[in-house]
């Protein structure tokens, strides 16, 4: 993505830029906070209703999400729908396709074409969300004011709503994370892999915008990071650090690869493979203290045994976890996999959703064509800050996959971001496309 991916309207009275440039900062930011915060921001753990299943998701945060979604197609109409259509590549097309014809043959298609749908809309607003601003210097402004506000209010909880943003014994799912910081998110995984992704955002906006600004959205990430204990994030931000410099500064493709795969690539070993292979287990054994991965070993084992018994089409997309059909099943004898939320695997996740099919599209998707966007783009029309940005967190998603299911995550921020760097390496990839725009 370069300056003419962004919108460049035709001289304007001065009164109506400044009423363009309004319209632009609180589209931006309306998303943005919307994404981040979500309808139900601090949500009480100890209350007993987050236990239930719930197939109908949040309605007001549906209804919210398609207001957005509106006003960014109605922005988008206006000013470049022509661009918007770019991120529209026939790979995507054939994943959402796959995913429909898995939710038709669900036990629930009514959830799972439901959840397919908001994961469209996700889709389109992160394509979207790139064009509202006017240049790379402005998206870089709005970024970090959109980063110092959650900043902002996961600290101010952390003062004034401890029992909300703190983990407490008091939690019904996980008492034993009592003084993990969480602030205004869901569970402290969740509000580690945000501070990663505003560290991210701190050094674009240092490299771009403001040393000072940026250099403050990375510490303050930083430090809460550390404090949320969230093993995973804090491990990877260094790997994903390393690994977006190393990317942009090999050559050969087939070395760009294989440091793309490498890090995943081991992770799936060693996590995965550990669940069937005894020489693994054992090799993992040696090395850390838990070798069951805080308990995540039984839940993908338990996902693998379900991939094989619909190895085609899946259980149906966002139609299988937390379903009155595995939790009417569950006792005190059986795997608790019966009663998890996601197969903690983003992998694992879609193929017990979509089946290996589905698997095998959805990665062309998210790791191949990123991947290829970001060895074709044109160097006269990339910019370093901004493909570094999106690397970053393409990278660091693809990773973090390896323990945690925010892939086609309704709700996740992880989600959302990663969609906005796929498609803005799409964008960056074809700009030579778009540049008679101005």
């Amino acid at each position: 993505m370069t300056a003419s991916t962004f919108d460049s309207s035709t001289p304007q009275s001065l009164s109506a830029v400044g009423s363009d440039r309004l319209t632009r900062d609180v589209l931006f930011l309306t998303t943005f906070l919307l994404i981040w915060l979500t309808a139900s921001p601090f949500p009480d753990l100890s209350d007993p209703k987050l236990l239930e299943p719930n197939g109908e998701g949040n309605l007001v945060g549906q209804f919210l999400a398609i207001l957005v979604t509106l006003a960014l197609g109605a922005f988008v109409f206006v000013k470049r729908a022509h661009v918007v259509l770019k991120a529209l590549t026939p790979i995507l097309v054939l994943t959402f396709l796959w995913f429909a014809c898995s939710a038709a043959l669900s036990l629930y298609p009514g959830l799972a074409v439901r959840r397919l749908v908001l994961a469209a809309l996700t889709v389109f607003q992160a394509a979207v969300f790139l064009l509202v601003p006017q240049d790379r210097d402005h998206f870089s402004r709005l970024l970090a004011v959109g980063a110092l506000i959650v900043l902002l209010l996961c600290y101010a909880g952390i003062i004034f709503l401890p029992e909300l943003s703190i983990h407490q014994s008091t939690d019904l799912a996980e008492p034993d994370l009592a003084g993990n910081w969480r602030g205004f998110f869901t569970h402290k995984n969740g509000a580690g892999a945000g501070m990663v992704v505003l560290v991210f955002i701190g050094i674009f906006v240092a490299r771009t915008s403001s040393s000072l600004l940026g250099a403050l959205i990375v510490a303050l990430a930083a430090i809460f990071l550390v404090f949320t204990e969230a093993k995973s994030p804090i491990r990877l931000l260094p790997v994903v650090l390393g690994l977006s410099v190393l990317l942009t500064r090999l050559r050969n493709p087939a070395a760009k690869f294989i440091a793309a795969i490498s890090v995943p690539a081991i992770i799936a070993i060693l996590t995965i493979g550990s669940v069937r292979f005894e020489a693994i287990y054992a090799l993992v054994g040696g090395w850390i203290s838990d070798p069951t991965f805080t308990g995540r070993d039984e839940i993908w084992s338990f996902a693998l045994d379900h991939i094989a018994e619909r190895p085609v089409v899946g259980f149906g997309f966002q139609a299988f976890w937390g379903t009155p059909e595995l939790l009417s099943n569950w006792t005190y004898l059986k795997s608790w996999g019966y009663r998890a939320s996601d197969a903690h695997n983003g992998f694992l996740n879609i193929a017990v959703m979509t089946g290996l099919v589905g698997l095998a599209v959805s990665m062309i998707w998210i790791f191949v064509q990123p991947l290829l966007d970001h060895m074709r783009a044109p160097a006269d029309r990339t910019d370093p800050a901004l493909s570094m940005l999106f690397l970053q967190i393409w990278l660091f998603i693809l990773c973090l996959s390896g323990f945690e299911s925010d892939i086609f995550s309704g709700g996740s921020v992880l989600w959302f971001m990663a969609v906005v760097s796929i498609i803005g390496l799409r964008y960056q990839a074809t700009a030579e496309l778009v540049a008679g725009d101005r």
